[in-house]
Formats: structure tokens, sequence, C-alpha cells
């Protein structure tokens, strides 16, 4: 592992280790691939870099989707973006190899890589996307292209949901203590689904999501609004007759009808915390919006930046902390706190470095010790601290 100061104005180009079709299995680049961009390096100020061994030596695997749990930052690690990148654009071009299935551990206090736990079925071949730290004392994982599964954090035992299916995705707590994933792609090629399943990897119930004749919609992030009782969807929503693709929210009853459809402004993600405030950032133009609706009360929006670029950036991840702090976290490197406490106001913008062309930052938490945040970094397995 390295660990290492720098400059926000610096740029690592060592290493720590030595167009897409529309088809089925391609449908991932049209929620991906606005990404490819690096954003300029950050200003002056200094961030602590940890990079981990990569879990093979044939493909590059990067830090993604994270959760944190009892001063433990949980990631998935894949080689998707990598193999993508030297496929020139096939999405597909992680399967062409097997590799390990690893989820990485970063230790929040000491702002050190802990040893991953491996998840790896045999001859795996897709990494490790999404991952959920349970109460339970398990961490669920999704592999997108394989199954999903969890793993118990004290013992190292391994359960894969292979009934499941492929094409799972996003996971975050669901109804009555279940959990909700998305299902991007059917293995059909048609539209997805929310999938409902309870702690034990039972499938309770599968929703799959409303389309006219000519159309896909395909969903992303899943939240669970426990008030409300409501299932919240962000989609990808494409037309078979070239029409621009549109990104609709959709709002779900627990039994999988549809409530409401929201056009605009696009909701990029979504969470509720377990009072039962949502969090929504929206992206209208150029303005990035948080959303704040506690459970009772009017709903406050708070702008996180004007000068938001749609094309090159996007908010990965809210997260909640245990002070109840939401926290932001743009694949640009900009981090956004949020008090809703104080009434939504902004407490502080971070900016972590672009330390490689087309890396992106997907999951920032609160560090337990001097640096505010720590975030996970696509580009090796690398978690950034300022």
């Amino acid at each position: 592992m390295q660990s290492q100061v720098i400059g926000m104005d610096a740029t690592i180009v060592s290493s720590a280790t030595s167009g897409c079709c529309r088809s089925a299995a391609a449908l991932l680049c049209l929620y991906l691939a606005a990404a490819c961009s690096a954003p300029p390096v950050a200003p002056p100020g200094s961030a602590r870099v940890i990079r981990g061994a990569e879990p093979s030596q044939h493909e590059r695997y990067c830090a993604w989707y994270g959760d944190a749990s009892l001063g433990v930052l949980y990631f998935g690690q894949s080689a998707f973006w990598s193999t993508f990148r030297r496929a020139g654009g096939d999405p597909s071009a992680d399967l062409q190899t097997a590799g390990p299935q690893w989820i990485g551990r970063f230790d929040l206090h000491k702002l050190e890589l802990l040893p991953a736990l491996d998840v790896s079925a045999a001859g795996a071949r897709s990494g490790v996307w999404d991952v959920l730290a349970h109460a339970n004392g398990h961490v669920y994982y999704t592999t997108y292209f394989e199954s999903m599964g969890r793993v118990e954090v004290a013992t190292g035992k391994v359960e894969r949901f292979d009934h499941l299916g492929p094409g799972l995705n996003e996971i975050a707590a669901g109804p009555d203590g279940g959990l909700l994933i998305s299902r991007y792609a059917a293995e059909d090629g048609q539209g997805g689904s929310v999938v409902v399943i309870s702690p034990d990897g039972v499938l309770l119930a599968e929703h799959p999501l409303p389309s006219r004749p000519g159309e896909q919609v395909l969903p992303k992030t899943v939240a669970f609004d426990p008030v409300r009782r409501e299932i919240w969807v962000t989609t990808d929503r494409l037309f078979d007759d070239g029409r621009p693709d549109r990104h609709d929210a959709l709002v779900l009853g627990v039994d999988g009808r549809l409530k409401r459809r929201i056009t605009d402004p696009e909701v990029h993600f979504v969470v509720f915390d377990d009072a039962g405030t949502g969090y929504r950032a929206l992206v209208d133009g150029t303005r990035l919006r948080l959303a704040i609706a506690p459970a009772e009360g009017p709903e406050r929006q708070l702008v996180l930046d004007e000068n938001f670029a749609p094309d090159l950036d996007f908010v990965q991840d809210i997260q909640i902390d245990p002070n109840g702090r939401a926290i932001v976290t743009r694949w640009s490197g900009f981090v956004h706190l949020v008090d809703p406490s104080s009434g939504g106001d902004l407490l502080r913008t971070l900016r972590l470095p672009a330390l490689e062309s087309g890396g992106l930052y997907y999951t920032a938490v609160p560090s337990q010790s001097d640096p505010q945040i720590c975030a996970t970094y696509c580009a090796g397995v690398t978690v950034v601290c300022r």
C-alpha cells in the first residue's frame, strides 16, 4: 500500500502496482459514459492519497461504490472502466478475462487500507460494483454481469444469490427490513426492474418498470422512503426511434405501481435517512441543487453549484453521516457537505484532486481522524482523504 500527502495542484502518474452500441450488453454505456473526460487539476491544498495493491496482474481494477459502517469504508473493486477503454468502448470487455472479486476495506480511524474481503466465485470475470454494509454484520454486493451475494465480515463466509440472476446494480435498504436492488437490464435485453429481497437473499418481489412500446426504462439508483412507504428510482429511458434519451425519476408504491413520474429537473441521486428525510440531487441546465424533504414540513432546496457541467460530471452518491450531515459526491471530485439541522446551510465544498485522466470519484464518507472526508477514487484501488 502507498500513502502520501500531495499538493492539490500536483499530478500523480505513477502506479502503486506493476462509443457504445445499443445492445443489451452495452446499455451500461449510456449510464456511465459521460465521465470519460477528466476535470482540471484541483486548486492548491493538501490531500492524502492511499493506493492499494490491485487484485489482478492482468486487469487494472479501481475503487467503486462504497458504504461505511463501524469506522470502516467498504467498496467495490472492478476492472470495468480500464477494460472498457482498452477495448474501445466495449462494456462487456471485463468478461474476457477471469479475475478475483474483492471488496475493499479502508480504516477511517487509521486512514489505511485493510485486507480486502475476497468474495470470488470459481471462474468469476466481473468485478464487484455496489456494496451495502448491513447492520446484521454482512456486506451485500453486486457484480452486474454475474450474481450478487453477501459476505459475513466477522468470518469471511460468502453466500452467492445465483437464483437472482444477472444485471443487478445498485443496492439500498428496502421496506420491512428487506433490500432493494436495481436490475438495469434483463437477460432478454428488455427493460429493467426493481428487485426486493430479504436479508437472506429470498426473492420477495420484482417490479418491472412501466414502459411504452418502442422504449426501454432502465433503473439506476433505488431508495426507500420509510415514512411515505414509497420506492424512488432514477432511470435511463431509451427510445428505439432515435429520440434523445431521458432520465426520468419514478416513484412507486411498495406494490410496484407507478405513483409519480418526475421528468424535470433530472434527479441524479436520491436517498432517505431513517427518519424519512429525503435528499435529491437535482440538475437543471448548469445548476446543481440539493432538495431536502423532511417527513413533515416544507421541502428546502439549496444551490450547490451554478456552473455544473452535466456532460462531464455526475452526482454519484449522497451519504448521510452519523451527525445527520449530507455528503454529496461528484465524479469530478467536488464534495458538498450540508447540515439539514441548520436549515439546509452548506457547510463546505471540498475539491479532491484530479490525479489521472478519466479518474472518477464515487463515494465520500466522514473520516474518524484529522482529514474531514475520505472518498473512493476509480484510478487504481485508491482512497483520497482531505
